[in-house]
């Protein structure tokens, strides 16, 4: 007889909630494939209790299974594409250099990024990383906390400026496709 897998049907139930994390990690057109791929290895390697509690969702354990899920499809698509069948090597091309550096450009920037929000003290970095990753709102987060609005709405703001100025010349290099100029 097989695993059970009726928390599964919980977790689909809020499908579009984890498209939209999928796309905010910019996995945009595989959105919809990734998180696919995260049911099943959620239903091959995940207990019931790592994933629902209380009837609920843990979001924040779906948001770094669908992160680690995104990184492992891009990983692989960098590898592996299909050339014509007249190559005898058709089933293994390096991609251009533009989408190969596009694509380490984008992971050092993500990077950039989370070693920012890292470096945050545990209130900032908790309240940034529910406020970005889910689709809560800041009503929304301080009715389920019991933090005044304003608090997290200040703290928010502290935050993004920070970030803003911190990453505005990496973000600016970005932009401009100078990849090499990230840090």
């Amino acid at each position: 007889m097989g695993k059970s897998a009726q928390w599964l049907e919980i977790v689909a139930k809020e499908h579009e909630s984890w498209i939209k994390i999928v796309n905010s990690l910019g996995g945009s057109s595989y959105a919809e494939d990734i998180v696919q791929e995260t049911y099943l290895i959620l239903y091959k390697y995940t207990d019931e209790k790592s994933i629902i509690k209380d009837g609920k969702v843990n979001r924040g354990y779906m948001f770094f299974t669908l992160r680690s899920v995104q990184f492992q499809f891009y990983n692989a698509k960098k590898k592996v594409k299909i050339q014509s069948i007249d190559d005898k090597r058709f089933f293994y091309q390096i991609p251009d250099s533009n989408e190969m550096d596009e694509e380490i450009g984008y992971d050092k920037f993500i990077n950039l990024l989370d070693d920012k929000v890292d470096s945050f003290n545990w209130y900032e970095k908790k309240l940034f990383k529910l406020y970005s990753q889910t689709d809560l709102s800041i009503r929304k987060i301080a009715a389920e906390t019991n933090i005044s609005w304003v608090s997290i709405f200040n703290t928010l703001k502290n935050v993004k400026n920070e970030i803003k100025l911190d990453l505005k010349e990496d973000w600016e290099d970005y932009k401009n496709q100078d990849y090499e100029l990230l840090k």
